[in-house]
């Protein structure tokens, strides 16, 4: 199993972290995308990769940053994605829910970002929150970049969306087990595209419901996408692990190269 998308960099892994890395191999987590939102907690993915084998960094500046971030702080994510065990930029994107109230500078901050991962030849991962249109307007001029829609809460017509261009991948969380619009969206979802994720500590699945989330527990997000696609869950698993691979490329990187 993988784990797309998860923030072991959270404080609330400070006293239990070497355990919960445990843990998720001991369930038969093979890898694990530890996720940046700004540029400390990206140092902090970067670190904690560099600790185990499993692990591996995503670093990138969240909408939230649109109206604080500093030149210094994309410059010191670009310098991040020299790293060999950096395999995307993100979590970036647009959120019109709880991120700051100018547009503009959310979309401007999204843009710098995907240039940057363009130029490294990287992947996207993506942060969207009642921003599904602006979102994709965006992207739709990056034809040649592979973006993720992690923990994908849309439905059928915006699965649609992503069904029809053929470098937009998904991921699913623990909403997958305890939202049936996103279940409806999964059974249409593209096999050769699809992830399973955490997002830990944050939406744990159904039976965890109301705990800390942890990367073990994208077990149980994978055997409800299994049980919705109709199919055993090793099936699943195989399917899921090879699209990981196939948009990050684990393993791939040199120091240094773009």
């Amino acid at each position: 199993m993988t784990d797309t998308h998860c923030h072991l960099n959270d404080p609330r892994f400070a006293e239990d972290l070497e355990e919960v890395v445990q843990r998720a191999v001991e369930w038969g987590v093979r890898r694990i995308n530890v996720v940046g939102y700004d540029l400390p907690s990206s140092k902090r993915a970067v670190e904690i990769a560099g600790r185990f084998p499993e692990v591996w960094a995503v670093v990138g500046l969240h909408p939230y940053e649109a109206e604080r971030y500093g030149e210094e702080d994309l410059r010191g994510i670009e310098d991040l994605l020299a790293h060999p065990k950096v395999v995307a930029v993100g979590e970036i994107g647009l959120d019109y829910y709880r991120g700051p109230e100018d547009r503009g500078a959310q979309r401007e901050l999204f843009v710098r970002q995907i240039a940057i991962a363009r130029a490294h030849a990287l992947p996207v991962v993506l942060h969207v929150r009642d921003a599904f249109e602006d979102v994709v307007s965006v992207i739709s001029d990056f034809p040649d970049v592979p973006f993720l829609f992690h923990s994908f809460s849309g439905d059928e017509k915006d699965m649609g969306r992503v069904v029809s261009h053929q470098n937009w991948y998904v991921s699913f969380s623990g909403m997958l087990t305890f939202l049936s619009h996103v279940r409806r969206a999964a059974a249409v979802s593209p096999k050769d595209r699809t992830l399973v994720e955490t997002d830990a500590p944050y939406l744990a699945p159904v039976p965890k419901r109301g705990r800390r989330n942890e990367p073990a527990y994208v077990k149980f997000v994978l055997e409800r996408l299994a049980e919705v696609w109709g199919m055993e869950r090793e099936e699943a698993e195989r399917l899921t692990d090879r699209n990981a691979g196939r948009f990050f490329g684990y393993g791939k990187r040199e120091i240094g190269s773009p």
